[in-house]
């Protein structure tokens, strides 16, 4: 009885939370939606109410779905574009990402704890922008990107960086700090020759070497 009633409890979630954005809010658009000139922001808050169905006690129907293919189609359901092989928080979130609609997302892509935001709330002015992340990009734990930020390809953002409005993360680079900056750039064959590395029997001696050239890289002006 207990796994029946959670089955329907869950389903009726998913009803009721989806038919609830797609009827207040719809599918986001880019643009200014100020308090004062557009009912946007008062329907999002109703529409954020209707959403604490999905809690109950101390849990979060999301919970189960941490890591797993159906988290990314969690967020297509919300009109994200989410691309093949993407890990979406497999240690839980804080928030998710409120805006899935406007997030563009590659293949192999990997959120931890981090939050992918395309709002930005300034005075009363409210500007919605898109964010787009190419293949194989990394968000690690309690890093944030704010509102028409661009990942290019295998860009990485370590632990609690912030990557500011508008910037560009440019291809096979790793960004730090808050705000975030540039620490160092890596050839893109070398993910490959770890992978490679791994199925020698001195797979040790192999990614030392490949880490080592990382740190060098790292240290040039």
């Amino acid at each position: 009885m207990f796994f029946f009633t959670n089955v329907i409890r869950f389903f009726s979630w998913l009803v009721i939370e989806l038919t609830a954005k797609w009827t207040l809010i719809g599918r986001r658009q880019e643009g200014k939606y100020n308090y004062d000139e557009s009912s946007y922001c008062q329907r999002w808050e109703l529409y954020q109410q209707i959403a604490k169905i999905r809690k109950f006690s101390r849990f979060n129907f999301l919970q189960f779905f941490f890591g797993t293919p159906y988290m990314a189609s969690y967020f297509r359901w919300n009109g994200g574009i989410i691309g093949k092989d993407c890990c979406l928080y497999p240690t839980g979130a804080d928030p998710f990402m409120p805006e899935p609609d406007l997030v563009k997302m590659g293949d192999r892509c990997v959120i931890d704890c981090a939050s992918i935001v395309c709002h930005l709330n300034t005075s009363g002015n409210f500007v919605l922008k898109k964010t787009t992340l190419e293949n194989d990009c990394t968000l690690r734990t309690r890093s944030r990107i704010q509102q028409a930020v661009y990942m290019e390809t295998g860009s990485q953002l370590l632990e609690k960086s912030l990557a500011m409005t508008g910037e560009v993360i440019e291809a096979y680079s790793v960004w730090q700090g808050g705000p975030a900056s540039l620490w160092f750039q890596y050839d893109s064959k070398i993910g490959a020759s770890v992978e490679l590395a791994g199925d020698t029997d001195d797979s040790d001696s192999d990614e030392t070497v490949v880490f080592s050239k990382l740190i060098w890289r790292a240290s040039q002006p």
